[in-house]
């Protein structure tokens, strides 16, 4: 079955939203969505979307400010098993060309006049960094990440010893994810090796939780400290106490997500709600910690 891509463009009331006045150009979020989820996952983070049936749905929690464009990934399926593993790939070609695709379509659109904030979610972020690293892309203002890896092996490696298997050699486990995922390789591209090559004064908030299941926040920790060890000084890390993988924005700390969030884009000069960006002022000084090894 050959998979549908989407292009959506979704437009809002941005009557609460503000925008710094000099602010010319209009700016779009390009979301990046996670495995096993499709295009509508950006739903979650906008402040609200229309249903099929014309329903408008409004998202109490919401950290997508502008127009939005969203797509899938060549391994969303309308299975049951919601994910076709022989297009899976982790960041590898057939993924990042529907990334770098989606990209262009937004600057066509716009006739090269935008600016764009990245958003993504697990394999969706760490997808970004991997475009970000491989690609010049001159109208990326900003990257905010839910969950990144550092690498799949930090997955791979997390899950083995959640079925109490770290009695076998990790290249046991990186041989089924390949076995599995059939467009992945331990050899490809990842965020730990393409990192280094991201511009430097692109400012990149990343979020994480504590009790993430999936992606522990000590690899997108490590997303964190490898940007610093490269140079880059616009970093920040959020690390949330609590929220399940992928819904760390609807948990117990969702409103500190959104508020710093915010503050991100204040600081930045991107459309912000003034309420979250002041309360997310002093939580944002706290998310670049130093570390001496």
């Amino acid at each position: 079955m050959k998979s549908i891509k989407y292009v959506i463009f979704t437009y809002f009331i941005m009557a609460t939203i503000s925008t710094p006045t000099f602010c010319t150009v209009p700016t779009i979020t390009l979301f990046s969505h996670g495995i096993a989820d499709t295009w509508k996952q950006a739903r979650k983070y906008a402040r609200s979307y229309t249903k099929k049936n014309g329903t408008v749905v409004k998202n109490d929690r919401y950290v997508i400010n502008t127009p939005y464009a969203s797509f899938n990934y060549a391994d969303v399926t309308n299975k049951f098993y919601r994910v076709n593993y022989n297009e899976t790939s982790f960041g590898q070609k057939n993924e990042i060309d529907r990334l770098y695709n989606t990209y262009k379509k937004i600057i066509t659109k716009f006739k090269n006049v935008c600016d764009i904030v990245l958003k993504g979610v697990s394999r969706g972020a760490s997808n970004l960094l991997i475009f970000a690293g491989l690609y010049q892309l001159e109208n990326v203002r900003a990257m905010v990440l839910e969950s990144p890896y550092y690498m799949m092996a930090e997955v791979i490696e997390n899950k083995m010893q959640q079925m109490n298997l770290t009695w076998l050699p990790l290249s046991y486990g990186e041989f089924v994810a390949e076995s599995i995922f059939k467009k992945y390789t331990r050899y490809g591209h990842s965020p730990a090796n393409c990192i280094e090559n991201i511009s430097k004064e692109l400012p990149i908030l990343i979020i994480c939780s504590k009790e993430d299941s999936l992606v522990p926040y000590t690899s997108s920790l490590n997303v964190y400290k490898k940007l610093i060890e490269t140079g880059h000084t616009h970093v920040y890390i959020f690390i949330a106490e609590h929220g399940r993988h992928a819904f760390i924005l609807q948990g117990p700390d969702g409103e500190k997500y959104q508020q710093v969030v915010n503050a991100f884009y204040k600081k930045y000069n991107l459309p912000y709600t003034a309420d979250d960006a002041e309360k997310g002022e002093s939580l944002l000084a706290l998310c670049q910690p130093i570390f001496i090894e």
